[in-house]
Order: structure tokens, then C-alpha cells, then sequence
């Protein structure tokens, strides 16, 4: 219930936050004291706390500390499931602040309201262009309102890509049929980064698993990659469909830029410093496109500039940490001073345990493995008896290691984890990496 970046007041106790809630705006110490609260709340969930909340969203103020807060609440309680809350929170499509009208909606879905009438009223609002129609369409989907179709298809005409294609998940979803899908496919290459990363959560949508291959190629980062690809092939207890995700989950995970289709493209070569300082992109295209070119570049160039740019910047900005992970695994002919500051930088990043640098240990991992195979054992051990404490992509990623030389990492060495990952693991793709491995044994 409670995610990664939720607890972050650990001194704030439940009674104290809902204690915030009751004071009036004049008496806070921070005009965001009510959203700290509100937010907080999520990890203590119970009776009293959905109450609190409750009461806060009774309170009428244009306040705007209320307001932001307001709109916290209603995200907590939905996340909550209090379905007791689905009456107030309805009150609020009315609102003149389309933030709030979104986050109704929003949480209506997540909590299957099926009152009909405020089906109605969400239907009503899919003809403004002024609220959220993505959101709207996305919840009257989750809630399988068919008769919103009607008002859906109209929005297939809409200006704005990620309503076209919400609508087109939507209705897919509500009729059962899959028209024009492949729309969805060119909507992943938009020059627009957030066009694109729509396009991943409207193919989940539709369960649209024919898509995959090219979303495997999208310039998007590996993340939403990954996220699309295991809700698609979680779907299915097909076998063949569980084979192609373990091969795909593989090549998210290897992320080799050179399988990318970027959108953008350099009217003339530029400067390798050029191309290291476009690993700090904001968009995913522009940072594979430098990592296509680096990946040409002579390494000698490359390397006083890589170790800059890690000592000024890219040790604590975690999209250039990741393309740097991988990037010294994909290079070829590093020298022994360079090796020894790559070195201890993925080590690092393996034991890394920031959030936000999450997505950089398995990165980091596979790139220490291919450069330094003979000092990665203890690293497996460590990887394989995670069970529980870490991500699935970290077992999986171990195994991945394994495999990729079986005889200097000598399977029969860890064959009792891995035979107790293959009974064991909650996830299905590392129980099924284990599978693939036992039986060459």
C-alpha cells in the first residue's frame, strides 16, 4: 500500500498528523503542513485514518493549502480502499479546480465504484476539454462503463495524442474488440517523451501483447519498458507467452541502445563531450541516441571526460548514473587506470540502496560481471539469497550472470539456491530463469 517514497516523515506520528488536520490554516507552521499530513497518513491505515481524512475533505476553503491538500486526501483514501469515502469523493467532479475533478476520477476507479449516477456525471465531463479526459476515460474503463463508449468514440478524433489513445484502450477494453491498435504502436515513437510514455500504459490498457515487439525498441526508459512487459505476459498463463517475456525481460534488462529507434537525430557529428553531457537528457531518445554514438568513440577519449563528469555530477543525478552503468559494459578496450575507477563506482552502484538509483544496481551488475568475471562470486551468492529483501530483477539478473557463463561461474556451485528460487520465488520470470537453467544441468 505504502510505496518506496511514502514514509519519508518517520518522525510524525498518526495522531499527530491527524492532529494537523484539524488545526485552521493561521495556525501552521508550514502552508504545507495539511499535504504532509494527508500524505503521511498512508502508512497507518485504519479506521481513524480514513475518518480524519474524511473530515478534512468536508471542509469547505478556498484556501489553497486546503485545496493541494484536498486533493492529497482523496488520492490516500483511494489508495486506502475506503470504499466509505466513494460518496465525497464523488462530490468533488464538481470542482472548479480540474486537478481535483482528475483525482475524483481517479480514485472513483481505483475504488469500483459502481453508483451509476456518478458514472453519469464522469460521462458528462468527458465533453470538456478543460478537465483530464485521459483520467476520465482511463476510470470510466477500470469500471467497465459501457455506456460511456458512445462519448469514448468521440475523443478518437482528439488533437491530443494520449486521449486518442486512451480512447483507443478504452473501448477496446469496453467492447472487446481490438480496432486500430497498431495506432498505439506509432503513438511509441512521438517526438513528445510523454506521448510516449502514454502509449505504454494505453497498450497495458488493451492488453494489446501484440505490440510488445515494438515497444521492446521504444525510446522510452527501461522502466516502462519492463512495466508493460511483465503486466502483458503476467496476463497469460500461456507458455509461449511466458518464453517470449523471459527473452524480452532479458533484452529490457541488457538495454543495449544500439536496439533502440530514437526519434531524434544529429544534423552533424557532435563532440564526445557533447554526447556525455546528452546522458543528462530529460528525454529517453536523446540519451540513447548519444549512447549509439559513444559507443563508436575512442575510449581513450572518452575516459577523462567520463571521470569528470562522474566526479562533478552524474555520481548523484540517477539518469546518467544508469546510461553510465551500462555504458561500461558496453565499451570495449578500457585501460587498467580506467578499470580502476570503474571498479569501485560498481560496486557502489550494485550496494546502492537510494530509490531513485533502484533501476542502476542490475545495470551495474551485469556491467561488473562482463569486466571483472572473476570477483563476481560473492556478488551472485549475495544476489541469489535475496529472496524477499530486494527486487525480482536482482535474482534475475544473478541467474542472467550465471547463464551467461556457465562454466566460469559454474552452475553446480550455486545449484541449491537456484533449485530453491525454482520452488520458492514469488516471482514467475525468476522461477522460470531457474528452469531454463536447471535443465542444462
Amino acid at each position: 500500500m505504502a510505496g518506496l517514497f511514502d514514509n519519508i516523515h518517520l518522525g510524525l506520528k498518526r495522531d499527530d498528523a491527524i492532529a494537523i488536520l484539524t488545526k485552521q490554516v493561521v495556525d501552521l507552521e508550514s502552508a504545507s503542513d495539511f499535504y504532509m499530513a494527508c500524505s503521511h497518513l498512508i502508512n497507518f491505515p485504519c479506521d481513524e485514518t480514513e475518518e480524519a481524512l474524511i473530515l478534512f475533505l468536508s471542509r469547505s476553503s478556498a484556501d489553497n493549502a486546503v485545496r493541494l491538500a484536498q486533493r492529497k486526501a482523496i488520492e490516500v483514501l483511494a489508495r486506502l480502499k475506503s470504499n466509505r469515502a466513494q460518496l465525497i469523493i464523488a462530490g468533488f467532479l464538481e470542482s472548479s479546480d480540474s486537478y481535483t475533478v482528475e483525482n475524483a476520477a481517479w480514485a472513483l476507479g481505483e475504488l469500483n465504484c459502481s453508483d451509476r449516477l456518478i458514472h453519469e456525471s464522469m460521462i458528462s465531463l468527458l465533453s470538456d476539454s478543460s478537465q483530464n479526459q485521459r483520467v476520465l476515460i482511463q476510470s470510466l474503463a477500470k469500471l467497465s462503463v459501457s455506456s460511456a463508449i458512445p462519448s469514448i468514440e468521440c475523443l478518437l478524433a482528439s488533437e491530443k495524442t494520449p486521449i486518442r489513445g486512451a480512447a483507443l484502450a478504452a473501448l477496446s477494453r469496453l467492447s472487446g474488440e481490438q480496432p486500430n491498435l497498431d495506432d498505439l504502436s506509432d503513438y511509441l515513437y512521438e517526438a513528445n517523451q510523454m506521448d510516449r510514455q502514454s502509449a505504454v500504459q494505453d497498450i497495458i490498457d488493451a492488453d494489446a501483447f501484440q505490440i510488445l515487439p515494438d515497444l521492446l525498441t521504444a525510446p522510452i526508459s527501461p522502466a516502462f519498458r519492463m512495466r508493460a512487459l511483465r503486466s502483458l505476459v503476467k496476463q497469460s498463463d500461456n507458455l509461449e507467452r511466458k518464453q517470449f517475456g523471459l527473452e524480452a525481460i532479458q533484452k529490457v534488462l541488457l538495454d543495449d541502445p544500439r536496439d533502440i529507434v530514437v526519434v531524434h537525430r544529429y544534423d552533424m557529428s557532435p563532440s564526445t563531450s557533447l554526447l556525455v553531457e546528452s546522458l543528462f537528457h530529460p528525454d529517453f531518445s536523446r540519451c540513447y541516441l548519444a549512447m549509439q554514438s559513444l559507443l563508436s568513440r575512442d575510449v581513450e577519449e572518452l575516459y577523462p571526460l567520463i571521470e569528470d563528469c562522474w566526479n562533478s555530477r552524474a555520481y548523484n543525478d540517477y539518469g546518467a548514473h544508469y546510461f553510465l552503468m551500462r555504458l561500461f559494459g558496453l565499451m570495449e578496450g578500457w585501460s587498467v587506470e580506467a578499470l580502476n575507477l570503474i571498479k569501485p563506482i560498481l560496486r557502489q552502484a550494485i550496494a546502492d540502496k537510494r530509490p531513485q538509483f533502484k533501476k542502476s544496481a542490475p545495470a551495474a551488475f551485469l556491467s561488473y560481471a562482463r569486466l571483472f568475471p572473476n570477483d563476481c562470486h560473492d556478488l551472485i551468492e549475495q544476489w541469489l539469497g535475496v529472496e524477499g529483501e530486494q527486487s525480482w530483477d536482482y535474482r534475475y539478473v544473478a541467474l542472467m550472470v550465471i547463464q551467461s557463463d556457465p562454466k566460469r561461474f559454474e552452475i553446480q556451485q550455486f545449484y541449491e539456491p537456484i533449485k530453491q528460487l525454482s520452488c520458492t520465488d514469488p516471482d514467475w520470470a525468476v522461477r522460470y530463469k531457474t528452469e531454463s537453467i536447471l535443465g542444462t544441468v
